[in-house]
């Protein structure tokens, strides 16, 4: 494993780079490199939203040219945006072949984002969880 920050080895496990000092940040979850840009960053939801629903979306509407709709249900306006665009000029380039193609690409991604999007869901309630005591109170963290 090497630290995200100076490069060196780290030892695996290890909540710290023992070289630069500096923590290591938790990759999240399903994300991977993927999510990692600015542009393409998930915004988590308050709520859970059904990868079936996100997948007939993307799949059915994408033959009628509104195929990431389904990322507005996710709340993911900069993926509509951006697959908006990329289908706009996809079409013509492609002579109508991505016509055929971005139905399933926009299924396929839009479930498997649901997913990702329900374990951060999921990730997000348990921390908030850890923040309230068992009277209900927020807890104070000296760090």
């Amino acid at each position: 494993m090497y630290c995200q920050h100076c490069g060196r080895e780290a030892k695996e496990g290890s909540g710290y780079c023992e070289n630069c000092g500096r923590p290591f940040e938790k990759a999240p979850p399903g994300g991977g490199k993927l999510y990692a840009y600015e542009l393409t960053r998930l915004n988590v939801p308050e709520d859970t939203r059904n990868p079936g629903v996100a997948a007939s979306l993307g799949f059915f509407l994408g033959w009628i040219l509104l195929g990431p709709v389904g990322y507005i249900y996710l709340g993911q306006w900069n993926w509509f945006w951006l697959t908006f665009v990329i289908q706009i000029f996809a079409i013509p380039l492609t002579a109508g072949v991505a016509y055929i193609l971005l139905p399933v690409i926009f299924a396929i991604h839009q479930y498997q984002m649901a997913k990702d999007l329900n374990e951060m869901v999921v990730v997000a309630r348990e921390e908030r969880q850890d923040d309230v005591d068992e009277d209900g109170m927020p807890t104070i963290r000296e760090e």
